[in-house]
């Protein structure tokens, strides 16, 4: 008979083998695709297909929102794909052959040899940048090259980018913005994220394109949360790309000789800010102007004997400055000119 110690001993490899065994069985099962399994149940996971044409066909189905979260995680071969094939279908969307073009031109013809420097910060992203250098925060895939960048969506506080300063190439306006959206939040849903919504706005408004942020906050403005959570921050930005919109408009019009236009957008940064010092000061200068302006034409009027319009226009000019003596003094003069004249032309209906 066997010590009972050598007995225990021999049960406890056959049960170590048969472990072994069963392992390696199932082993076989990962190594070798033809091998028998016990087992039915497939365990489904989220990750792309590994088979080649499995991923061929589910990236026939990318949109250009999923294609630019590829081009984000610098899966730069599979959105190449996917893009050739939307323009294999349709050869004139914007948006894809933007976005192949960055893909296979040469980033410095594109972009040009001049650049500065940026060192990120916190919050910086590549689309952000590349909205507020470039004007279309979905050139950050051209950006990116520019920087020998791999993955765009991985900056780190600190880094060194050099920014062209001449870019060439599509303007602002070429993409859809739910794509540049998507661009700077590639995270969140198209045209939904308030991050992605709010980066935006500050890319126009940092890069003086007032009429850009306007766009952005009206879309912001049709959010259901517009008016609880995000108006803490939306409500000035909104007021910011007003008040540059507006300012921007009277200076434009003022060089353009446009007074009246000149006029109203200046009047219309005031009411948005009525300490905005520069609006005060054209609005002051143009009004200055306007009065002389209406006071010379009033003057010519008078002399011409039109004292009904020489009088409407010191009106005008009284209105904009009713301290101004000149027009007072000349329209109470038209004004007993015309009294006598009626008179006369009473006394000489009687006779």
């Amino acid at each position: 008979m066997m010590p009972a110690h050598t007995t225990l001993l021999r049960l406890v490899s056959l049960v170590v083998l048969t472990a072994f065994l069963s392992g390696c069985a199932q082993l076989q099962g990962l190594f070798d695709p033809e091998a028998e399994s016990t087992e039915d149940e497939v365990v489904a996971t989220d990750e792309a297909p590994s088979d080649p044409i499995a991923r061929e066909e589910q990236d026939e189905r990318l949109k250009i929102a999923e294609i630019v979260q590829l081009l984000q995680g610098g899966e730069m071969d599979r959105a190449r794909s996917a893009l050739d094939r939307i323009l294999a279908d349709d050869p004139g969307n914007p948006a894809a052959r933007g976005l192949r073009e960055q893909l296979s031109g040469d980033p410095q013809a594109t972009l040009g040899e001049a650049y500065f420097v940026h060192t990120v910060e916190p919050g910086d992203s590549l689309g952000g940048l590349a909205r507020e250098h470039l004007g279309d925060a979905t050139r950050f895939v051209i950006l990116a090259r520019y920087n020998d960048i791999e993955r765009p969506d991985r900056l780190l506080v600190g880094q060194r980018l050099r920014i062209p300063r001449d870019a060439a190439g599509p303007q602002r306006g070429e993409t859809d913005l739910d794509e540049q959206l998507m661009a700077l939040d590639p995270d969140a849903a198209p045209g939904v994220s308030e991050d992605g919504l709010r980066r935006a706005i500050e890319a126009d408004l940092a890069a003086g394109r007032y009429g850009a942020a306007l766009e952005v906050v009206e879309l912001a403005r049709e959010h259901p949360e517009a008016q609880n959570e995000w108006a803490s921050w939306l409500d000035p930005l909104a007021r910011d790309a007003t008040i540059g919109y507006w300012h921007r408009r009277g200076v434009e019009a003022r060089a353009a000789g446009a007074t009246e236009e000149a006029l109203e957008a200046f009047g219309r940064v005031l009411e948005q800010d009525p300490q905005h010092a520069t609006a005060r000061q054209h609005l002051d200068e143009l009004e200055q102007q306007r009065k002389e302006a209406l006071h010379a034409e009033a003057i010519v009027r008078y002399r011409n004997q039109d004292l009904e319009t020489a009088i409407a226009l010191w009106d005008e000019a009284l209105a904009i400055d009713p301290g101004f003596e000149a027009a007072r003094g000349y329209r109470l003069r038209a004004l007993e000119l015309q009294r006598r004249l009626n008179a006369l032309d009473r006394e000489n209906g009687r006779s």
